[in-house]
C-alpha cells in the first residue's frame, strides 16, 4: 500500500473512515471526494486531501474506491427517498466514470461498491445460498444494486483490474447496523423480527478491511476481477443473531416485532428486515482469505468488548 495514490468516495462513512485510517498507517496518499471537505480536513488533521467536486481533482490516481451512497435503511422508502438512494449511488458513479474518462485516468485497480441486495430478498423457507454468479433478484434493492453496478461499467476499460464489491451487513464498533440496535438491546428491548428464520449475511468490519487490502494486493494476478461477495462464510438467522447480541450484552431480548408491525412501521423498507439473504463469499475463499471472525458470536463478542 505504501506510496499508493488512492481516490475514495464514501470516505466519511463507517467503512470508509476505517479504511482511510488503515491506509494512512500503511503510507498511502489519500484523496477523498466528499460534500464535507472541511470535516475531512479536521477529521484527519490535514493528512488526507479532500475535494468537493471533480473539477478540483488533479493528477493521476493508482486506486479508485467508490463506496458513496446514502444509507438504504436510514429512512422509510418514500418516492423521494428512493430517488435519493438512486442519485447517491447511480448518478454519482456515472459522474465519477465520466470524470475519469475525460481526465485520462488509468487506474491500477478500481473497487466499486454494491450490495448483496443484488440477489433479492427471500423468506426463511425459500432462502438458498448465493454465490457471485447467481442472477439478480426482482425487488427494489436488487434493481438499485444492478443499476449501481451498471453505472460503474465505463470504468472497466480505464483500469487494469475492475472489481464490484457486493457487501453484506458490516458489523463494527460505533457504526453500521449495530449503532441502531445498541440502545434498545442495551436496555433489554431487543427482540426477534418476524419469524426469525430470515438469514443475515454479515461481515466484521475488521475482516472487510483485510479483504479489501487482499484484493488491492493482487496486481500480479489479472484474474482477480469482477464481482466479490463481501460477507463472512457463515450467515446467521435473525433469531440466532438476536440471541447472540443479547447474550454478549447480558440483556434479555423479550420484545419480538411481528411481521405485521414491521410492515406498518417501515412500509416497503420492511423487506430488508423480513426477508433474508444467504450470500457466500466464494471468490474470497478461492483466493485463500482467512477470516479472523467467521463465527457471528465471536464477532459480536469482539465488538462488545471494544465498544
Amino acid at each position: 500500500m505504501t506510496e499508493q495514490r488512492i481516490l475514495i468516495t464514501g470516505g466519511t462513512g463507517f467503512i470508509g473512515q476505517t479504511l482511510i485510517n488503515r491506509w494512512l498507517a500503511q503510507g498511502a496518499v489519500i484523496t477523498v471526494l466528499s460534500r464535507r471537505p472541511a470535516w475531512v480536513q479536521r477529521r484527519w488533521g490535514g493528512r488526507v486531501k479532500s475535494v468537493s467536486g471533480f473539477e478540483q481533482l488533479r493528477g493521476q490516481f493508482d486506486v479508485l474506491i467508490n463506496l458513496a451512497g446514502e444509507g438504504i435503511a436510514d429512512k422509510r422508502w418514500t418516492r423521494a427517498r428512493k430517488q435519493v438512494l438512486q442519485d447517491s449511488r447511480i448518478a454519482l458513479t456515472h459522474d465519477l466514470a465520466a470524470w475519469a474518462s475525460r481526465s485520462g485516468q488509468r487506474f491500477r485497480v478500481v473497487l466499486s461498491g454494491s450490495a448483496i441486495g443484488y440477489y433479492g430478498g427471500y423468506s426463511g423457507a425459500d432462502d438458498r445460498a448465493h454465490g457471485e454468479q447467481d442472477a439478480q433478484g426482482s425487488d427494489f434493492s436488487a434493481q438499485l444494486c444492478a443499476d449501481w453496478e451498471a453505472a460503474a461499467e465505463p470504468l472497466r476499460p480505464l483500469t487494469e483490474r475492475f472489481l464490484i464489491l457486493r457487501t453484506g451487513i458490516v458489523l463494527g464498533v460505533h457504526g453500521g447496523m449495530l449503532k441502531r440496535l445498541w440502545l434498545p438491546f442495551s436496555l433489554g428491548l431487543g427482540g426477534i423480527i418476524g419469524d426469525g428464520r430470515q438469514n443475515l449475511s454479515w461481515i466484521h468490519l475488521h475482516d472487510y478491511c483485510r479483504a479489501v487490502d487482499l484484493l488491492l494486493s493482487h496486481d500480479a494476478d489479472s484474474t482477480v476481477n469482477g464481482v466479490i461477495n463481501m460477507t463472512a462464510p457463515h450467515p446467521v438467522t435473525n433469531h440466532d443473531f438476536t440471541l447472540n447480541l443479547a447474550r454478549e450484552l447480558q440483556r434479555p431480548a423479550l420484545l419480538p416485532m411481528p411481521a405485521m408491525v414491521v410492515k406498518l412501521l417501515f412500509g416497503e423498507m420492511g423487506e430488508l428486515l423480513l426477508k433474508g439473504q444467504d450470500v457466500r463469499p466464494l471468490r474470497l475463499q478461492e483466493l485463500g482469505f482467512s477470516y479472523d471472525f467467521a463465527d457471528n458470536r465471536d464477532a459480536l463478542k469482539d465488538i462488545v468488548r471494544h465498544w
